[in-house]
């Protein structure tokens, strides 16, 4: 699966969002920083870490030598066992750089999930590539007026770009003012709700700016709905439930073990012994 996570403006948590997936995901996977705006995770989740020239400006060039999917491996971190962060990109300057129909035709090949945050859209360099190949793409937005109609107006820049039923929103913290229905019906003929995150900011600091993760950081009530958001989005459209409210549910399945099993030791080759201190749970003491 492909999924891209884009966000209107007004800073919604598209990356907060993404970056938490990555960590529960159900299954290997990598996330890609897109966000032509500049890539953030280094200095936020990661506390400002050396990449040593590994991200988009690292298989920008060595895609020039070697096959670009073994590029985008030299090019990783190693978050956890079987999540990797492929970084972004500095600036709005080096993004204009970055080939985005290679970087898709990249990501798509690798054989694994790959979740996008291609940050606010729209944006000057163009994204397209990505939106285009994506199963899913994720606008995320609050429960403001405003950020309702930023994540309207995202939606429809991407009018046209996007796949069939591909476009879907997810709301982090609902009633804040306005109710989850209100937000949902706002957004059901553009980008429909499939799920909220909650609002709770001191774990999602642990993701944003790089705050030391508690021992309770994983069971917080913001990474347990964004472990539940994750299961939403990884299941396939016709796999999914829904409740009396709208509100898509997983169904109780867990993911099969020789999946996950196979999956590990197809990507095993792919390691690398580069597990940054930065990156281990946040900091977690």
């Amino acid at each position: 699966m492909l999924m891209t996570v884009i966000a209107g403006k007004g800073s919604p948590g598209a990356t907060t969002l993404a970056l938490g997936m990555t960590l529960t995901w159900p299954a290997p996977v990598l996330l890609a920083e897109a966000d032509p705006a500049g890539g953030s995770i280094r200095h936020g989740y990661g506390r400002g870490i050396d990449l040593a020239g590994r991200g988009l400006v690292g298989w920008r060039v060595a895609q020039r030598r070697m096959n670009p999917i073994d590029a985008i491996w030299a090019n990783v971190i190693q978050l956890e066992d079987d999540r990797w962060l492929l970084p972004g990109v500095e600036n709005p300057t080096q993004a204009a750089r970055i080939d985005f129909a290679a970087l898709t035709q990249s990501l798509a090949g690798l054989g694994l999930d790959v979740i996008v945050d291609a940050g606010r859209t729209p944006s000057a360099a163009r994204t397209d590539p990505l939106l285009a190949r994506s199963d899913r793409v994720v606008a995320t937005l609050r429960s403001t007026l405003a950020s309702v109609n930023a994540a309207q107006g995202a939606v429809a820049a991407m009018a046209g770009t996007c796949a069939a039923g591909a476009i879907c929103s997810v709301l982090v913290g609902a009633g804040r003012p306005y109710p989850e229905a209100d937000v949902r019906a706002a957004m059901s003929e553009v980008a429909p709700l499939v799920d909220s995150v909650a609002w709770d900011p001191a774990p999602a600091a642990v993701l944003s700016d790089g705050a030391m993760a508690g021992r309770a950081f994983h069971a917080s009530p913001l990474m347990r709905s964004i472990q539940h958001t994750g299961r939403v989005l990884a299941r396939p459209a016709e796999e999914r439930l829904f409740d009396a409210s709208g509100t898509a549910a997983v169904q109780q399945i867990p993911v099969e073990a020789d999946l996950v099993e196979s999956r590990q030791s197809r990507f095993r080759r792919h390691r690398r012994d580069r597990r940054d201190p930065a990156f281990a749970t946040g900091g977690a003491q």
